[in-house]
């Protein structure tokens, strides 16, 4: 029986000491992102707002658009994680982390689609008409005003802000990640567009070649 109690108590000290270094981690964490200064945005430089501030109607806006693409490429995404730059209209999905906070930075191109993105404004005339050649259609996307600097974060203020925002290429595969405006909005998402597959026409054999 003394044994018995003895691991007891042996137990219940350690699961007592463990429960107050978890609470002690939790209090840390919560301390040390709650004193987090405002995330800003990649391209006004002001600070962020969250996606559940916006309307029924502008969130309903955006859905729909990202359904009506039914392209596996472009889901729709929980707005409540989302971040949005008030100055742009611009939506960053899951710009919130586990603690509701915003955090968003360059890095959220290769979040949104793992690649080696360069600005659309870098590209040579050819590697533009190559480009134009084998997605066939670039409308919606920014194609006319883009940074010749090919970092996407080396972007000036002057193309930063056109609407609607700027277009990136994937050097590695010819994908495109650009901002695309919702209709009837002045919100901004950003879609993925793959090249368009090669098809293979076959000649039909006659009957007479059967």
């Amino acid at each position: 029986m003394i044994e018995t109690s003895s691991t007891k108590v042996v137990f219940f000290s350690f699961a007592i000491l463990g429960a107050f270094f978890l609470l002690f981690g939790i209090f840390w964490f919560s301390w040390r992102y709650g004193r987090r200064p405002t995330a800003l945005s990649p391209y006004s430089g002001m600070p962020l707002r969250r996606g559940s501030d916006l309307s029924y109607f502008y969130s309903e806006s955006v859905l729909r658009y990202l359904y009506q693409m039914r392209d596996p490429n472009n889901p729709m995404f929980d707005l409540r994680k989302a971040a949005m730059c008030r100055e742009t209209g611009r939506i960053f999905p899951n710009g919130i982390n586990w603690f509701d906070v915003i955090n968003v930075d360059w890095d959220f191109l290769k979040k949104r689609r793992p690649g080696n993105y360069v600005s659309w404004g870098s590209l040579s005339v050819d590697q533009k008409e190559h480009l134009t050649k084998i997605h066939h259609d670039l409308s919606g996307y920014q194609t006319e005003f883009s940074s010749e600097n090919p970092l996407p974060r080396a972007v000036e203020p002057k193309y930063a802000m056109k609407k609607p925002g700027p277009l990136y290429v994937d050097i590695n595969n010819y994908v495109l990640l650009g901002w695309k405006i919702v209709p009837e909005t002045e919100l901004e998402v950003l879609i993925v567009k793959h090249p368009t597959p090669k098809r293979t026409f076959f000649t039909p054999i006659s009957e007479e070649d059967s």
